[in-house]
């Protein structure tokens, strides 16, 4: 029960950074939908980073440990990412008045989403371990690629990193440490129900 405690205490201080977040000049407090967008989609690009990074561990020694955490990650990348793509649609909803789908950083980020689970089944059933390593680094080299060749439409360049705002980047920034401590609550979960 306490670790579902951690997680809602997770989320309302996740609530409270963005209550108490900057509006921004274009977009006002529509920018609140974005924060957590952004918080979301990183902290599952983390998780793919880490998942990655257990592959090359798994693809040089085929360690049934690693591996094991290597899925672990990989999923709860799937459930940040996925919330975080989700999260897109709201944001769009909200900044655009329409989710378009075919924006081509959102069908990116679609795209990728659906190639990331089906490598995380493949990794689930794969008898060769050292392969399920090279699967889950590919994996994080295809959705960097892939997001790098999206062209942008509507979606800014860079809208955190070239804001003049301190403290609209310290608000991306501590919402995306709050998502990735509930990414790290997913993995722990994970690995509990799967144990």
């Amino acid at each position: 029960m306490a670790a579902w405690g951690v997680l809602i205490g997770l989320f309302l201080l996740i609530g409270l950074v963005i209550w108490l977040a900057p509006s921004e000049l274009t977009l006002g407090r529509g920018i609140r939908t974005v924060y957590l967008h952004v918080g979301l989609t990183w902290a599952g690009l983390a998780c793919f980073v880490a998942a990655g990074l257990l592959g090359v561990a798994v693809a040089f020694s085929g360690q049934p440990r690693w591996l094991r955490w290597l899925r672990i990650t990989g999923w709860a990348g799937v459930i940040m990412y996925g919330a975080g793509i989700g999260m897109s649609m709201v944001a769009s909803k909200v900044n655009w008045g329409a989710v378009f789908l075919q924006e081509p950083r959102m069908a990116a980020a679609l795209n990728g989403l659906a190639i990331a689970i089906i490598v995380q089944i493949v990794i689930s059933w794969l008898p060769v371990k050292r392969l399920s390593g090279v699967l889950a680094v590919a994996l994080v080299i295809l959705l960097f690629w892939m997001n790098r060749q999206a062209s942008l439409v509507l979606h800014p360049p860079n809208p955190i990193g070239t804001s003049p705002s301190q403290r609209i980047q310290t608000t991306f920034f501590a919402v995306f440490v709050l998502c990735s401590l509930v990414a790290v609550w997913v993995v722990w979960f994970l690995h509990r129900i799967i144990d």
